[in-house]
């Protein structure tokens, strides 16, 4: 019995190997089949179809289910849908906080307290910034997992190469990392800014309204740092698939955010 199904595992490679040479054979001139380095759609297919096979016959001897290991444009498609959420949540983060600091311009604070308004308005700008670059690097990704239509950011029209890939899911990850930290830091600063609003003689209303924004916007921060976390794990997996290295990025920790990271990071 183990020898039959060896036979026909060995079979099964044997013709997916044919198979993907004969395509690369017929498609020698087309871009797809010449692109150094590029992720082929035929060859992906061929190739993870053969060895979904392979793992389903061979599972049957020690009775667990096998694990076939996912493609890039999986592991990217991941990282673009976990970076296009964190930007989402991290803009909604902004609008809250927008909100809070309306009751704080009410109030025209003056010496300290203006300081603290101005630092405070400078961090939401920031973050807003880093929310839209963010949405912008992680529907890019969504495009290049899609090699149909990956023309649309890399240089091939029907292919990415594996650089390009890589590239693009760093972007997506980090970009949602500083998004995420962005509005993590500029709650930090309406939190230390609510002192100054007492101090100033805010209304029960103004501080409900100010605490309910505020607590939103945090919220959203934190649900964009944990997707943002999301799509560094996925970029680490898209790296594993292509087979090469790039840079590591870590995870975004804690509460408060950065110091600030303003403008484009590429």
């Amino acid at each position: 019995m183990k020898l039959s199904k060896l036979s026909i595992i060995l079979a099964t490679v044997v013709f997916a190997s044919a198979q993907v040479h004969a395509n690369e054979g017929a498609g020698a001139n087309a871009a797809t089949g010449s692109a150094v380095g590029g992720v082929s759609t035929g060859v992906v297919v061929a190739a993870v179809a053969g060895i979904a096979v392979v793992a389903a016959l061979s599972s049957g001897d020690s009775g667990t289910a096998a694990v076939v290991a996912k493609t890039s444009s999986e592991t990217s498609a991941a990282a673009a849908t976990s970076a296009a959420a964190g930007a989402a949540e991290a803009s909604k983060a902004n609008t809250a906080q927008d909100a809070s600091l309306a009751v704080a311009t009410e109030l025209n604070l003056t010496g300290a307290g203006k300081t603290a308004y101005d630092a405070a308005v400078a961090a939401i700008a920031a973050a807003k910034a880093s929310a839209a670059e963010a949405k912008v690097a992680a529907d890019n990704l969504t495009a290049a997992s899609k090699l149909g239509v990956s023309g649309a950011v890399c240089a091939a029209t029907t292919t990415c190469t594996k650089a390009e890939l890589a590239n693009l899911s760093y972007k997506a990850a980090y970009t949602a990392k500083v998004a995420a930290e962005n509005a993590l830091y500029a709650n930090k600063l309406l939190t230390d800014l609510r002192a100054f609003l007492v101090a100033a003689g805010a209304s029960p209303a103004q501080l409900a309204t100010f605490d309910t924004q505020l607590a939103t916007a945090s919220a959203a921060a934190l649900a964009s740092q944990t997707a943002a976390n999301a799509a560094i794990k996925s970029y680490g997996e898209t790296l594993t698939a292509l087979g090469i290295t790039g840079t590591t990025i870590a995870a975004s920790t804690g509460t408060t955010g950065t110091v600030g990271t303003t403008g484009s990071i590429f």
